[in-house]
């Protein structure tokens, strides 16, 4: 006879098998990814989102539960959090700094804050934008400025018999 342990043993190794070997197991089918994508984008009680982080995960789909989990602690912030949030994500929305607006949408993105991140890539797009506008614009300027009224910069006129050209001494010419 076996002990009860190893019938256990047998029986949760069994029942993980055929979890495993389902047909649909650790695929993203179409529905799953609509639920997926309105669970993140709609729910807002954390509890919730961990209990479909759950689910995501029994069902095989490591990478959704995790979102789901980030979205879940995300949705759980104390308030104090969500101001200091808040006020970063204004400062950078005021902000010229490429480099500095970039890494707080990266570091929103981490949190799963998606919308803030696509506004503040969208900041950075704009800036851009109008630095190449300017760039075009002083460009056009100073060609403008260049071309005056139509008078050409006049270089003086050198005859270059008048020059006296004394061969350089220290140079030494190779006349093969």
């Amino acid at each position: 006879m076996l002990d009860p342990l190893t019938l256990l043993m047998v029986g949760a190794g069994a029942l993980v098998f055929r979890e495993m070997n389902r047909k649909d197991y650790g695929v993203l089918t179409p529905s799953r990814d609509e639920r997926y994508r309105n669970v993140m984008e709609y729910c807002h009680q954390p509890e919730l989102l961990l209990e479909e982080a759950n689910l995501f995960n029994e069902y095989g789909l490591k990478a959704q539960a995790a979102m789901l989990k980030r979205r879940a602690e995300w949705r759980a912030r104390p308030p104090e959090l969500k101001q200091t949030h808040e006020e970063i994500y204004q400062k950078a929305l005021a902000s010229e700094n490429i480099q500095a607006i970039l890494e707080v949408a990266f570091a929103f993105e981490g949190w799963t804050a998606t919308k803030k991140a696509a506004n503040l890539r969208h900041h950075v797009q704009t800036i851009q934008e109008n630095m190449l506008k300017k760039a075009i614009e002083e460009s056009s300027l100073e060609a403008e400025s260049k071309k005056g009224n139509g008078v050409a910069e006049a270089k003086p006129f050198t005859n270059p018999e008048i020059i006296d050209i004394q061969p350089d001494k220290d140079v030494i010419h190779d006349d093969t």
